[in-house]
């Protein structure tokens, strides 16, 4: 991810007291009136009109993540930070006082499943044309010069190697690895490392011209604009970019073999990782599922493997569990650090506890988790930058226009026994894949 901008604008965030929140129902919190069309071109658009301050926040997504490298991990993360550094009439200077002096900031992100683009600006004309028509630019008239592609290269190489110098990142990038084995997610999204150094400029513009086109493309707009306005601005957008196909439906992940892996790596710390595939985004059970993990190992020091990895024994300082629904089957995996000669326990206690949690759990916890759950709902939409984010993802995966609705609303109707049956459906104790990466000392049939 890069920033273009040495100013960045303030955000003006409204907050309301704790009690206050939770005293209120969620709907109160729910009423965003999300806009959605094509454009001419059949890009999607999704729009949230915010006039409360002159702002504009503007996103286009692309089906260009990590996941469409092929046989050269590393191509679409290359490719996409190397947006905004050249186009045919500017150099990477003349960019970044472009964004710099209309007040803009121009972003970037990669991740398995999309690359994705955003500008803010003031909503004050000329600014906003302006910002606008610079955006346009770096990202459909780009270009990949070979000396900033080897300066960038030199980087990320260096940036890959220290990560993989970081127990706890080589752990997190190893359980990706092995869990999803030959399919796209498998590999890091910043690559392989041999790939990269032998990238050139026109694999990179081989990739762009095949996935950042029209037809695989979705803007969401957030900001001080009218319906008509943001049509406008979508619609010159999307004239501005090529033509093509869209990308192809993803392979299913296969599930990994259980069992235990242990990596040699020469620390104090055993990272610890255990899961399996979860479910795509979308999927029916998320909603119970995203609550039965809140409670086991997603809401911090009110989670159960927190209780009891943590706080009855002392075996770590913090401990997790999480899903990542992506397009297809994301992980659902729980993650912790410990000491070398402590994670043959800490593994014991963290496979009891979901044994327990997937046997029966008590009522009050569950009741007091899904009131954290929905008190704190309001805060995840609070901004234009985090609504953005919720109503690209909702067109991106096709979710329901009233998810910011359904899901709270969801989340207040199941019972325990509607969690207990999800979880039982979808995570299977005997399937779990173990990794422990560090110098863990283990019985010889751990």
């Amino acid at each position: 991810m890069k920033n273009l901008t040495l100013n960045r604008l303030a955000i003006l965030v409204k907050s309301a007291a704790a009690g206050l929140i939770l005293s209120m129902s969620w709907p109160v919190f729910a009423q965003l009136d999300i806009q959605t069309w094509q454009t001419q071109q059949d890009v999607k658009v999704m729009f949230v009109a915010t006039p409360e301050l002159p702002m504009m926040d503007i996103e286009l997504v692309f089906d260009a993540g990590s996941a469409r490298d092929g046989a050269q991990p590393g191509l679409a993360n290359f490719t996409g930070n190397m947006i905004g550094l050249a186009t045919s009439q500017r150099n990477e200077q003349a960019i970044a006082d472009g964004f710099n002096d209309l007040g803009a900031v121009f972003d970037s992100n990669v991740n398995r499943d999309m690359t994705s683009f955003s500008l803010r600006a003031l909503t004050r004309e000329p600014l906003l044309t302006a910002a606008l028509d610079l955006f346009a630019e770096v990202i459909t008239d780009a270009e990949f010069p070979a000396d900033i592609m080897q300066r960038d290269r030199v980087r990320l190489l260096q940036a890959m190697q220290q990560a993989d110098e970081v127990a706890g990142q080589y752990a997190r990038k190893v359980f990706w690895e092995r869990l999803y084995q030959n399919h796209p997610y498998a590999h890091d999204v910043a690559g392989q490392q041999e790939v990269i150094e032998q990238l050139t400029p026109l694999d990179l513009e081989a990739f762009y011209r095949q996935f950042y086109v029209a037809q695989n493309a979705q803007i969401a707009i957030v900001g001080d604009l009218t319906r008509a306005q943001a049509e406008a601005i979508a619609q010159k957008l999307s004239e501005r970019l090529g033509t093509g196909v869209k990308a192809p439906a993803l392979a299913k992940p296969e599930p990994v073999t259980p069992g235990l892996e242990v990596v040699e790596f020469t620390a104090n710390q055993t990272q610890y990782f255990a899961g399996q595939l979860g479910v795509e985004r979308g999927h029916p059970d998320h909603y119970a599922l995203f609550l039965g993990n809140h409670l086991l190992g997603g809401s911090g020091f009110a989670s159960l493997l927190v209780e009891e990895v943590r706080e009855k024994r002392g075996l770590v300082y913090s401990v997790f569990s999480f899903f990542a629904p992506l397009r297809e089957a994301g992980p659902w995996m729980i993650g912790l650090s410990t000491a070398n000669n402590q994670a043959q326990e800490a593994d014991q206690v963290v496979k009891e506890t979901l044994l327990g949690f997937l046997e029966d759990f008590d009522d009050q916890k569950f009741a007091d988790i899904k009131q954290n759950l929905l008190g704190g709902w309001p805060m995840r939409f609070d901004t234009n930058s985090k609504i953005l984010g919720y109503i690209s993802m909702i067109g991106f995966y096709d979710l329901p226009l009233d998810y910011l609705e359904a899901f709270p609303a969801a989340i207040a109707e199941l019972e325990k026994e509607d969690v207990l049956a999800a979880w039982r459906r979808h995570i299977h104790p005997d399937k779990l894949f173990t990794l422990m990466v560090g110098q863990p000392v283990l019985d010889e049939t751990p």
